[in-house]
């Protein structure tokens, strides 16, 4: 299996739970609905699809290490994936002490939608990275 291949998939995932989750969060405050299940699933799955994604970066990038070494925004992309793996498990961790102190509820939405726009970031340089670097020189 080419390695390279492996990363874009886990990456739409890692998207679109943080996304879903921030929906649903979102709803569940403008209704006053208490946090449940399906909401603590989606923050685990959320956090879960970020990790994998920044693992399957890892070893995605490893064939053409040198090529991206080359390419500016690729620096950025590693670094803010690999603080996004480690910031969506203490969100994750976070979201379980909610069950036991409410008043974390705005810290959560907080960091939550931060994290999403963080995502949203990472998307765009990793996009970049792709389709400005990779692709449109081999098109030329």
């Amino acid at each position: 299996m080419d390695t390279i291949a492996i990363h874009p998939p886990f990456t739409h995932f890692a998207i679109a739970f943080p996304l879903m989750l921030l929906i649903v969060h979102l709803f569940y405050m403008i209704n006053k609905k208490e946090l449940d299940s399906l909401h603590l699933i989606l923050t685990f799955l959320s956090a879960l699809a970020v990790v994998v994604a920044t693992i399957t970066g890892i070893i995605a990038h490893e064939p053409i290490e040198a090529k991206l070494e080359e390419i500016k925004a690729f620096g950025y992309h590693q670094k803010l994936g690999l603080l996004l793996a480690l910031y969506f498990v203490i969100l994750a961790i976070v979201r379980i002490i909610m069950t036991k102190t409410k008043a974390l509820n705005l810290v959560f939405t907080i960091l939550l939608l931060i994290g999403v726009v963080l995502l949203f970031i990472q998307g765009k340089l990793g996009g970049s990275i792709v389709y400005e670097n990779m692709i449109t020189p081999w098109l030329k």
